[in-house]
């Protein structure tokens, strides 16, 4: 057997019931950037959906263990994932055609726990420039609880053909 078979044996021989529950929605978002219905990894990894129309955009990801810390509860990187990730896109869909918008800035005030099943952050732009756009984004739960809340800063560049990857420089 190669390494990676050998691996994923072990892998299954020692999982709980949850972990083969995060195992396998992982595989099956896997496969589903391999056929194209997520563009990154990021988005596939943390089975992303996003809506976006001309005022606002909303990412959603489900409130499994695969993102919880070690207190039990999402982890706050993820959440700031989820709000730039709204923001972005959003910034991202005003950019003229050959150019795309970073993150120069993200400010991010979080207010309590998300405990939902789906997390939902919505962004809506304040301030669109020739060269830079400022946005705001909330994360609100079904019940109106109010997660967190942020802005964001991005710069207008023009697109690369190709992304430099860490690995290749």
């Amino acid at each position: 057997m190669n390494p990676l078979t050998d691996q994923f044996t072990r892998i299954m021989e020692n999982s709980s019931t949850e972990d083969l529950k995060i195992l396998t929605d992982y595989l099956t978002n896997f496969e589903k950037k391999q056929q194209g219905e997520f563009a990154t990894y990021l988005s596939a990894g943390l089975n992303m959906t996003r809506v976006t129309d001309e005022q606002s955009s909303v990412v959603s990801i489900p409130n499994t263990p695969f993102i919880h810390n070690n207190v039990d509860i999402p982890h706050g990187g993820i959440l700031a994932v989820l709000l730039d990730t709204a923001m972005g896109t959003l910034a991202n869909s005003k950019c003229p055609t050959g150019f795309g918008a970073v993150t120069t800035n993200l400010t991010i005030h979080y207010l309590t726990v998300a405990d939902d099943e789906t997390i939902n952050a919505e962004a809506r732009i304040i301030r669109s420039g020739r060269h830079t756009m400022v946005l705001e984004g909330n994360i609100y739960q079904g019940d109106g609880k109010h997660i967190a809340t942020a802005t964001g800063s991005f710069f207008i560049v023009p697109k690369k053909t190709k992304p430099v990857i860490a690995s290749e420089q």
